[in-house]
C-alpha cells in the first residue's frame, strides 16, 4: 500500500523534497552571509577602538548595521562622548538605543537608568533644568516588570524630584511631591533598603 502511495505521488513528493532542499539552502545561505555581516562590523569596531581610541566618530559608520555592533557604537560613543561633556550628543544616542531599537528589556532598563542617573549628573553639572523631560522619559522606559529595577526606577523618580526643587532653588521643607515620593519609596516592600 505504502509503494502505490508513493509511485502515484512520486513526482508531488520529489517536488516537495527539492522545494524543501531549496528552502534549507536558501537559509543556510542567509545564515552564512549574516554571521560574515557580523564579523565584518566586529572587526571594524574594534579596530577603530584600537587604532584611534580618541576619535571614535568612525563609529558611527556602525550605525546602519542592525547588529550588537551597532548598539555597542553607540554605547562606545556615550561612554566618550560623556568624559567630554557633551551631552546633547550622548542625549541623541540615548534616544536612538532606547527609544527606536528592538533591544531586551532588561537591556533597555539598564540603558534607561543608566541614562537617567547620567542626565541628572549633567542637570547639575550644566546648572540647568533641559535634560528633566528626558530624564523623565527615560525612567518611564525602565520596566516595571523587573523586580530588580523596581527600586532603581523609585531612586530615579526621587532624584529627578530632588533635582527639579535644587535646580529651581526651591525648599525641600513642606513639598508635597517629595514627601509623596519619599513616604512611597520608605514604605513599600519592593524597594530597597539600601536606597
Amino acid at each position: 500500500k505504502i509503494q502505490n502511495i508513493i509511485s502515484t505521488n512520486y513526482l508531488q513528493i520529489i517536488i516537495s523534497l527539492v522545494i524543501l532542499l531549496i528552502l534549507f539552502i536558501g537559509f543556510q545561505t542567509y545564515n552564512y552571509f549574516k554571521i560574515q555581516d557580523i564579523k565584518k562590523s566586529s572587526i571594524s569596531f574594534f579596530d577603530i577602538i584600537q587604532k584611534n581610541p580618541n576619535d571614535l566618530s568612525s563609529l558611527e559608520n556602525l550605525f546602519d548595521k542592525d547588529d550588537i555592533f551597532s548598539n555597542l557604537s553607540k554605547l562606545k560613543l556615550i561612554q566618550k562622548n560623556i568624559e567630554k561633556n557633551n551631552f546633547g550628543y550622548v542625549n541623541d544616542l540615548y534616544k536612538d538605543l532606547i527609544l527606536s531599537s528592538d533591544l531586551n528589556i532588561l537591556y533597555k532598563s539598564a540603558i534607561a537608568a543608566h541614562a537617567s542617573y547620567t542626565f541628572i549628573n549633567a542637570s547639575y553639572y550644566k546648572k540647568s533644568d533641559i535634560y528633566l523631560n528626558d530624564i523623565s522619559n527615560y525612567i518611564n522606559n525602565i520596566s516595571d516588570e523587573i523586580d530588580s529595577y523596581f527600586s532603581v526606577k523609585k531612586e530615579l523618580e526621587y532624584l529627578l524630584i530632588v533635582t527639579e526643587i535644587d535646580l529651581n532653588k526651591s525648599q525641600y521643607d513642606n513639598n508635597s511631591i517629595v514627601l509623596d515620593k519619599y513616604n512611597e519609596i520608605f514604605n513599600s516592600s519592593l524597594v530597597s533598603t539600601s536606597i
